[in-house]
């Protein structure tokens, strides 16, 4: 069975603005290209990299950004009642966004390791696995 991966925001955010990691999202969207492993990410994701698009660089940016990032090799995964109540479970249990218990969730369900670069999944070290990059660096 091949390798399974979920990609956080931070991690699709670090190959899109090159930042230290963008070599690990990268080769793992060749990866999936050539079917060596599966790419998986949560709808959350494209709407967050929608709004940041929006508010640092614009609206028509923001378009050709998602349109990019829909066309990558990633299974996008939509929010219904059993996502919905896994996500309430991690969000209730633990210190994590509301955006960040979706992926989490979605990381949890497919046994898949999720990359990111978010120290907000520190406390789900125990039920999840995961791929920390690099943090950003600051400006």
């Amino acid at each position: 069975m091949a390798e399974v991966v979920v990609l956080d925001t931070s991690a699709v955010l670090t190959l899109l603005e090159d930042e230290a990691g963008a070599d690990v999202v990268e080769n793992c969207l060749l990866d999936a290209k050539a079917g060596v492993i599966a790419v998986h990410a949560s709808f959350v994701t494209l709407t967050e990299v929608e709004y940041i698009t929006i508010q640092e660089q614009g609206a028509e940016i923001a378009d050709s950004t998602l349109a990019k990032v829909k066309a990558w090799p990633v299974s996008w995964h939509h929010s219904d009642d059993t996502v919905c109540a896994a996500s309430a479970k991690l969000k209730a249990a633990h210190r994590i966004s509301f955006a960040d218990a979706f992926v989490a969730s979605l990381a949890q369900s497919l046994d898949a390791t999720l990359i990111h670069k978010d120290p907000e999944f520190n406390g789900l070290s125990g039920l999840i696995k995961q791929q920390m990059l690099p943090a950003k660096s600051p400006k």
